[in-house]
């Protein structure tokens, strides 16, 4: 499983939207989520896409970073993994 950044889509873009522009690559609905601000639960304004394997991955990318959606250019990634945070002190 690949998983790929995705910025720049319209803030009313739903969960469809993307899977509608995703789905060639082998996306399903669970392979898509939009993270939200904890406290007012609204969209980040980026999304992270699951897709099969490399070779999806890269098409994705190719296909879509940089594809204009009302004017303006996505921007499709492979996602990076993210350090563990280190637990706070109290």
């Amino acid at each position: 499983m690949i998983r790929l950044f995705v910025a720049g889509y319209p803030r009313e873009a739903t969960k469809d939207d993307l899977l509608r522009l995703f789905r060639q690559f082998g996306v399903n609905e669970d392979g898509v989520t939009f993270p939200r601000d904890r406290r007012s639960r609204r969209k980040k304004g980026y999304a992270y896409v699951n897709v099969a394997d490399d070779q999806s991955a890269q098409a994705a990318i190719t296909a879509f970073n940089l594809f204009e959606i009302d004017g303006k250019p996505l921007t499709v990634i492979r996602a990076e993994d993210r350090p563990l945070k280190r637990p706070r002190r109290r």
